[in-house]
């Protein structure tokens, strides 16, 4: 559903600082929670795919579309209003975040596009491929519930994991295309397949990046720094140990 008080609100000044705070947390929220539903419901075409599933995603993902267009306006707004330091602080948050739970949206419909071309093409992945989609698809998943649960309760220990679990992402991505790779020259996979599954594979890692992306700026700017970059190379190397046990903690859960 479009954020229809913002968009009634973003054609005027806004409410009081307070208020439009508050009002701005739950529209992201619910944006937020549309693109986790989007994604689900794509990944879910990959194996039972139907045209109304499809469409289904369509309509969510141009609903997060006007979510942003709509709260981003208002947020810009909002940034020359006398606020508090913690009122400031949240309004950059969703400035920050807004196109990274935008963006998910965009991977979940490409997904849903993917998985209409396995539909109307009758591409049909080998065992192995098709398991490696469903570890993938299922980390994803998790890395999508993890980050908007950690945005929704601001908890700063859940967006630290994070992190870890899109590297895992990253280098379960390569070794899903190494292998495919490998089954190509062994002739149990073809070029047709290799193309949609390397389009899949590309989404997942994609909508990884941006989970991470709205998990470090959740922890940079709570240290009044912004720069996801040095961001991720202080989480790794201010506690290796965690990073690594968080790391290896999903790697148990989610293995090729």
């Amino acid at each position: 559903r479009a954020p229809e008080t913002t968009r009634r609100r973003e054609s005027r000044s806004p409410a009081p600082p307070a208020l439009a705070v508050k009002q701005s947390r739950l529209t992201i929220l619910d944006m937020a929670e549309r693109s986790r539903e989007a994604l689900s419901a794509a990944l879910a075409l990959t194996a039972h795919y139907s045209r109304n599933g499809f469409e289904e995603v369509k309509r969510m993902e141009s609903d997060v579309d006007r979510y942003e267009d709509a709260l981003g306006s208002y947020l810009v707004k909002l940034t020359g209003r006398d606020m508090t330091r913690r009122q400031n602080e949240d309004v950059s948050k969703y400035l920050h975040t807004l196109t990274d739970f935008e963006r998910i949206s965009d991977h979940a419909l490409n997904i849903a596009e993917s998985a209409a071309e396995i539909h109307d093409k009758k591409v049909d992945f080998s065992d192995k491929a098709t398991r490696e989609l469903s570890v993938l698809s299922a980390a994803v998943r998790e890395i999508v519930r993890l980050t908007t649960e950690a945005f929704s309760q601001n908890d700063l220990t859940q967006a630290a994991r994070v992190e870890p679990l899109e590297q895992l992402i990253d280098d379960l991505c390569d070794k899903a295309k190494r292998h495919h790779v490998e089954r190509l020259q062994q002739g149990v996979c073809t070029i047709k397949q290799g193309f949609v599954f390397n389009d899949l594979l590309t989404s997942i890692e994609r909508v990884g990046d941006h989970c991470s992306n709205i998990a470090l700026a959740m922890l940079e700017l709570e240290d009044d720094s912004f720069d996801t970059h040095a961001g991720q190379k202080r989480l790794k190397d201010d506690d290796p140990q965690a990073f690594q046990s968080a790391y290896d903690d999903y790697a148990a859960r989610f293995s090729l």
